[in-house]
């Protein structure tokens, strides 16, 4: 099996080859474009995009274009949401963006069936929505410095899970307690409980 990889690798990357999710590997190993416009260019070679630190306010809508997208970086930008469109990218696989202006967790997110890593640090997010118990693939989510206060019971759907950064977010024992029965096969990170004004 180990001396397919390589195979498959190029036959991914093989010019007018059909949209495809990468194996783990090969998306590992794949150029990171940096450049929307260097992109666009040559868009069924772009498998993996970093947009971070542009100061959007709006995901491009070009980006519509790159059909092969496993994987998408838009940290540190001015993003409130995520245009409906974007449910189009059906192999995304990796999704961060960590530093933004959201205050929920889009429903578009909701649609990437194959997403396995979710990195939303830093955000003003109140909540998980039910549906995310439908990502049976994710792996691993990073939430931490948000505002959450609402993780309902649906997230226990969420199987493939293995790790969960909940740090600098305050809950009680008891709602710490609670997460972590829903979730017993997470490595959960949380920070101490607050005790303020017992």
């Amino acid at each position: 099996m180990r001396h397919l990889l390589p195979v498959l690798f190029v036959l991914c990357l093989v010019p007018g080859a059909k949209a495809q999710l990468l194996p783990q590997l090969a998306l590992d190993s794949v150029r990171t474009y940096r450049s929307l416009e260097r992109a666009l260019k040559e868009p069924d070679k772009v498998y993996r995009l970093d947009l971070s630190k542009q100061k959007l306010k709006q995901v491009p809508e070009e980006v519509r274009q790159l059909r092969n997208l496993n994987a998408l970086e838009l940290g540190r930008n001015k993003l409130k949401d995520l245009p409906p469109w974007m449910n189009e990218l059906q192999y995304m696989q990796e999704f961060g963006a960590g530093r933004n202006k959201f205050t929920k967790i889009p429903n578009v997110v909701c649609q990437w069936k194959q997403l396995k890593r979710l990195d939303m640090h830093q955000n003003h997010i109140e909540g998980l929505p039910k549906c995310m118990g439908n990502l049976k693939e994710l792996y691993s989510l990073d939430l931490w410095s948000n505002d959450l206060g609402d993780f309902p019971d649906e997230i226990s759907g969420m199987k493939a899970l293995r790790y969960m950064d909940l740090r600098v977010i305050q809950f009680s024992e008891k709602e710490m307690a609670r997460i972590v029965s829903l979730l017993p096969q997470v490595k959960i990170f949380f920070s101490q409980p607050c005790n303020c004004g017992n």
